[in-house]
């Protein structure tokens, strides 16, 4: 009986490595909270170089954004596509409160904003 406890706990143990590898750390690191904003025209171009001394333009964005409760955030990100974000949209932003930082951002529909979200761009549009 003590090598069938002996086994299984070796399995539960084997099986809770990676669920705890990612609770600890990939979810801190690569994971985030959803906030949602509405893309204007405002926007901030501004001149980089890259590690070849390259220049490029950037254009980053500072946004008030709203969680599915509708609290406000006020996020800065870039567009990361070498051109303005196209006005007029609804974003989804990604943001990691670990590293105080947005990880990514997406374009969606209107109606697939959060309704307290919608509410709360659309009272400071």
């Amino acid at each position: 009986m003590s090598k069938k406890f002996g086994v299984g706990l070796l399995a539960v143990i084997i099986l809770l490595i990676p669920l705890a590898g990612y609770e600890l750390w990939y979810a801190p690191n690569y994971k985030g909270d959803d906030y949602y904003t509405y893309i204007g025209d405002s926007y901030k171009e501004v001149i980089e170089k890259d590690d070849s001394g390259n220049e490029y333009k950037d254009y980053i964005y500072q946004q008030k954004s709203y969680d599915q409760d509708g609290n406000e955030k006020l996020l800065k990100f870039s567009s990361a596509i070498e051109r303005p974000i196209k006005a007029h949209n609804y974003l989804k932003v990604t943001y990691n409160q670990k590293h105080q930082k947005v990880l990514s951002w997406e374009k969606v529909n209107k109606s697939d904003v959060p309704k307290k979200s919608i509410e709360k761009i659309l009272t400071n549009e």
